[in-house]
């Protein structure tokens, strides 16, 4: 079961790996790396070494897709082949799988709560909350995250002389 997760997710990797290199030789080099007319006609222009790179790059995504698809055919059949029970999960191991999520969450929301209600009640709220969901439970570890935010206020405010919102 790991070996297929961890070959499906290499296979998807490479495939975004396929779909970043066509956007940079359709969109990205044509449209952001102007080419003077004068040097129209050369050999090298300013797009010869983006799109030497990342032709280099594609092959190596084409050999990475190969790759990835044999071990994920692979895992795939040793899949199949065993036969899992089904598991309930409880709610710790749910909620071990949702943090990533509630962490990006909660920082999206401090960025929103600093431009609606500035640094400090934002600071005072949503880093003491990240620490308690990852699992901090020493009171030092709380006044540790105050403490810091606390000095960078300093700093915005009376070493840099930057008005924080």
């Amino acid at each position: 079961m790991e070996r297929y997760k961890k070959a499906r997710e290499n296979l998807l990797v490479m495939l975004f790996c396929a779909l970043l290199c066509v956007c940079l030789f359709i969109i990205i080099i044509p449209k952001f790396i102007p080419v003077p007319p004068a040097a129209e006609k050369d050999v090298f222009t300013p797009r010869t070494f983006p799109y030497f790179l990342t032709t280099i790059i594609s092959i190596c995504t084409v050999i990475g897709i190969c790759k990835s698809l044999k071990v994920f055919v692979l895992a795939r059949k040793e899949q199949s082949l065993i036969v899992h029970k089904k598991t309930k999960r409880d709610f710790n191991a749910i909620l071990t799988a949702c943090m990533p999520y509630l962490i990006f969450g909660l920082i999206v929301l401090y960025g929103v709560g600093i431009s609606h209600f500035g640094f400090i009640i934002s600071t005072l709220i949503v880093p003491p909350f990240v620490l308690f969901l990852i699992g901090g439970r020493s009171w030092k570890q709380y006044v540790g995250v105050l403490v810091f935010a606390a000095i960078i206020w300093v700093l915005f405010r009376f070493v840099l002389h930057v008005q924080l919102p």
